[in-house]
């Protein structure tokens, strides 16, 4: 049995209940006896208490959404073999160590890159990825659910549940979606972040 809340509140049960059917099995009743009856109930409540509470923090795994969309690999056919060898290798480790869907790639009003999960759809950037590249700043909508412009992404991947918008210069980034709400790791966007950096020095050299 694995140490969870359910495990507690299990054990926590059974010891208050075999200290009841022995309170009931004796014959005779001392003062001592009555103590340890009362400690032993009252130990049997606080690990049933504790296990309530381990249950009650217990993280869920996320389960993954039934995205729609068909699993691509789209790249810009004038990018250089080179630019696209690295945006090649980079979106298939994001998509192979973290919880990514999809990932696409924006340049200059292009999309240089799709892959994953994606729509048929021209995806156009709206206010929240724009402000993303203005500010230089990632991004994270751990539950698009909740956030009021998530129309902004169906163009990219419909009902995507998480999104990370990773700016690479003014006028670039990544966008990355999860197959479920809140998976991405700080690790996850440090090393995407780390990335995009390498992806501006390419791009500045080639002048793309």
């Amino acid at each position: 049995m694995g140490f969870n809340g359910k495990s507690l509140i299990l054990i926590g049960s059974i010891l208050f209940i075999f200290q009841i059917a022995n309170f009931f099995s004796i014959e005779t009743i001392t003062p001592e006896l009555e103590r340890a009856q009362v400690l032993a109930a009252i130990t049997s409540l606080i690990i049933i208490l504790i296990g309530f509470l381990f249950k009650q923090f217990e993280p869920l795994s996320a389960q993954k959404s039934d995205l729609k969309g068909e699993n691509k690999f789209l790249f810009d056919k004038n990018i250089p073999d080179e630019v696209i060898d690295e945006l090649a290798w980079g979106s298939e480790a994001i998509l192979t160590s973290t919880a990514a869907a999809a990932i696409l790639i924006h340049n200059d009003g292009v999309n240089i890159l799709r892959r994953g999960i994606t729509s048929n759809n021209e995806f156009n950037p709206g206010e929240t990825c724009l402000r993303s590249i203005k500010d230089m700043k990632l991004i994270s909508l751990a539950n698009t659910k909740f956030y009021p412009g998530r129309d902004e992404f169906y163009n990219f991947c419909p009902d995507i549940p998480s999104v990370l918008i990773v700016p690479i210069n003014n006028k670039a980034f990544i966008l990355v979606g999860g197959w479920s709400p809140k998976c991405f790791t700080r690790s996850d966007e440090k090393w995407i972040n780390n990335w995009s950096k390498k992806i501006n020095n390419i791009l500045s050299k080639k002048k793309i």
